[in-house]
């Protein structure tokens, strides 16, 4: 694949990543105690290590542009193991985020913190299944990370615009 190509391909991970990261995860309709209004927890707000995550993979896109070689490759190998962890922590705790963020906000808005918080303010809930989308679209940005780490890009040639005919070098020479 050549660089270009695997630009786009990081680009269009890191792009799907962060879409489904800022839709919301959960939603939940709340008293009128809290404003009446739907609260809403994304990916970004559940799992703050997201944000930071996926600015650290655009600085090293940024980089890739500009490093040619093995710097490139070591940057995104370097991101496999915490893309890794971040995969297994949304698969594995996204409940539990989702829950800790809507009681921080429900803490923050009434003061009423627990469970009693959420009985006493939370009317109804609506799970969005984003949560696998975005874990979809981490696991297709590791596999991009772990190409980019250990195939080494091709850079584009170009080619003759002579076809397959040769032309003579004395064209006079070859009358005689």
């Amino acid at each position: 694949m050549t660089r270009l190509g695997l630009f786009l391909t990081h680009a269009v991970s890191l792009l799907m990543m962060t879409v489904f990261a800022a839709i919301s995860w959960s939603s939940f309709e709340v008293a009128a105690e809290l404003g009446d209004s739907p609260i809403g927890v994304n990916g970004f707000s559940a799992f703050p290590a997201i944000g930071a995550l996926l600015t650290l993979q655009v600085v090293t896109l940024a980089l890739s542009t500009m490093m040619v070689g093995w710097v490139s490759r070591v940057l995104s190998a370097v991101l496999v193991p915490l893309m890794s962890w971040l995969l297994l922590a949304v698969v594995l705790t996204s409940d539990e985020a989702i829950q800790g963020e809507l009681a921080r906000i429900v803490l923050e808005s009434t003061g009423v913190s627990g469970s009693i918080g959420q009985q006493d303010f939370i009317q109804s809930s609506q799970s969005n299944q984003f949560w696998f989308l975005f874990s979809l679209a981490v696991a297709f940005n590791i596999v991009v990370l772990v190409f980019r780490a250990v195939v080494p890009p091709k850079f584009a040639t170009s080619k003759s615009s002579v076809g397959g005919k040769s032309i003579p070098e004395d064209l006079w020479g070859s009358q005689r």
